[in-house]
């Protein structure tokens, strides 16, 4: 999950709490203030029969105050028994019956001090089911609003949290996608650093990371470069003296002349090696010899296939080449082509156990020329197969074949500068194919790859 959906996960779970919290509290406000207006209902009616009251005492008409509290028995639907005690005596109006039971109303009452005939009580009883059953419809009408209102709120929230998320995330993402491109090689990336948060102190160190990387590589880039091309010519003049010997061995005996193959052989690998690293060095610098033309890619395959195949023959090994007939010509480097199949073919005969079989197919695809190299060797295992395509990556295997790791690599670049793609697939223990695909096109125009993307030593 990424952070910018997290982020507005915990947005809208922070809203949504301090919804409900501030609910929570305006409700129990409100159901005091409900009850607070109940009784201050029931204070007012009550008051008014006080008044009732006197105004019945001053005009000496008992009879005022009967017909008022006959009217609030009749009006008031919270009322539900009336009665007036006065001269000494409770009187009420004709319709009233018995006083209903005293757990089911509340009882309120008025006392006009005076003399025995002046005196005057009123008792009224409210009917509990009545008043709280206004306090439920209030609260029902509370839950609904306060509902609809943390709809809208929770909604504006769910509306707003997204590009919310996405604004405070931004910078985090924006770091997290430069880290991604200095892992791919791109060590030109850097980041936004303005502001003085912990973001921005971050993004600055990134930045400087990102600079130093930048030298080091060069560094590197200039230190293998300088390396390889000290050790091309010695490494060719020990090559050729030790030709020389082997040519005129005359005074030799077979030991000697088993240790001076030994020599020859060591350093053509190790000659082999230089000149990968010199062709490495050339293709990130964008150097590299690259003249595509008008290319019949069937021919160049089957003979980097034909000059291997004594190789594999005297490994006991099957190579094979099959070809789709009337294939196009395209616009390809031949000899750049030649490399990236003598690569793969090599690799193939390199891990293939003696008595396996290598299938060198070429036919057409939907995208151009697939070029595939099948194999019944021992296979890659499939935490290897992400890196396989890396500089100096080498994977362990049972045969412990060796090599500098640079061949994939080499090919990967090489098939790139031809606008083509390349891959792979593996079972582990039955074998691996290795497949390019080139498109069919005119002649591409030779493009450099970027300055700041290094190919040696750098992940892919």
């Amino acid at each position: 999950m990424s952070i910018r959906v997290k982020l507005a996960i915990v947005l809208v779970l922070a809203m949504a709490a301090s919804t409900m919290a501030a609910g929570a509290v305006f409700v129990a406000i409100q159901r005091r203030a409900l009850r607070q207006s109940e009784d201050e209902k029931v204070r007012l009616l009550m008051a008014n029969v006080r008044t009732m009251a006197e105004e019945s005492r001053l005009a000496r008409d008992p009879l005022m105050l009967l017909d008022y509290l006959t009217f609030l028995d009749k009006d008031r639907a919270e009322v539900v028994f009336t009665r007036a005690r006065i001269g000494g005596e409770w009187q009420t109006h004709r319709e009233a019956g018995a006083p209903p039971a005293a757990d089911s109303v509340r009882t309120e009452t008025v006392h006009l001090p005076g003399g025995d005939a002046s005196e005057v009580s009123i008792e009224v009883l409210f009917s509990r089911k009545v008043l709280d059953e206004r306090l439920r419809q209030a609260y029902r009408v509370l839950g609904r609003d306060l509902g609809r209102a943390a709809a809208v709120v929770l909604l504006l929230g769910v509306l707003l949290s997204v590009p919310l998320g996405w604004t405070l995330s931004k910078r985090l993402v924006a770091i997290e996608e430069a880290l991604e491109e200095i892992g791919a090689g791109k060590l030109g990336t850097r980041v936004p650093d303005e502001g003085s948060d912990e973001v921005a102190r971050l993004a600055r160190g990134l930045n400087d990371m990102t600079a130093r990387l930048r030298e080091l590589d060069e560094l590197k880039r200039t230190f293998v470069a300088s390396v390889t091309h000290e050790l091309r010519s010695p490494l060719g003049a020990i090559e050729s003296y030790v030709k020389a010997l082997l040519r005129d061995a005359r005074g030799l005996d077979a030991d000697e002349r088993r240790q001076l193959e030994r020599v020859r052989e060591n350093a053509a690998r190790l000659g082999h090696f230089v000149t990968s690293l010199l062709d490495m060095a050339k293709i990130e610098r964008g150097k590299l010899d690259f003249h595509p033309r008008m290319t019949d890619v069937a021919r160049v395959v089957e003979d980097a296939v034909l000059f291997l195949m004594t190789r594999a023959q005297e490994d006991g090994k099957t190579l094979e080449f099959k070809g789709e007939a009337g294939l196009p010509s395209i616009g390809a480097d031949p000899d750049l082509v030649t490399q990236v199949v003598t690569n793969l073919v090599s690799n193939a005969v390199k891990f293939t156990r003696a008595g396996g079989r290598v299938d060198v197919a070429l036919k057409r695809v939907p995208d151009g020329l697939e070029c595939a190299v099948s194999d019944t060797g021992v296979g890659i295992p499939p935490e290897a197969l992400a890196r396989i395509f890396t500089p100096f990556e080498r994977v362990r295997n049972p045969l412990k074949a060796g090599g500098a790791g640079l061949g994939l690599a080499i090919s990967k670049a090489i098939v790139e500068m031809h606008k083509g793609r390349i891959g792979v697939t593996s079972d582990p223990g039955r074998g691996s194919r290795f497949y390019f695909v080139l498109p069919i096109a005119p002649a591409p125009t030779p493009t450099p790859p970027p300055d700041n993307k290094s190919l040696i030593g750098t992940p892919g």
